[in-house]
C-alpha cells in the first residue's frame, strides 16, 4: 500500500493509521495483560515519509508538500 499526502492534516491521519495497524497490541500501556486481541495488519516500509528532492521541487513547485508513505499488507492466517 502506498499513500501520497499533500497536506499536513492528511499526512497525520495516514501516519496514525499506519502506525496503529502495524502494532500487535493497542491497549493502554498501564494494562498488565493485552485484552484488545489486535494483530498487526501492516508492516511499515517507510518509517519516515519520502519527500521530493530539491531538483524535483524546482521542476514542479506543487510537489514540495508531497509525502509518500508505504506499508506492506500482512495477509492473516
Amino acid at each position: 500500500m502506498v499513500i501520497i499526502s499533500f497536506h499536513s492534516l492528511e499526512d497525520r491521519l495516514v501516519k496514525g493509521y499506519m502506525r496503529r495497524e502495524a502494532m500487535d497490541c493497542i491497549c493502554p500501556p498501564g494494562l498488565p495483560v493485552c485484552v484488545c486481541n489486535h494483530k498487526a495488519r501492516l508492516r511499515l516500509l517507510t518509517p519516515k515519509p519520502v519527500t521530493p528532492a530539491k531538483h524535483e521541487v524546482q521542476i514542479n513547485p506543487r510537489a514540495r508538500s508531497a509525502k509518500l508513505r508505504a506499508a506492506e499488507i500482512i495477509v492473516g492466517s
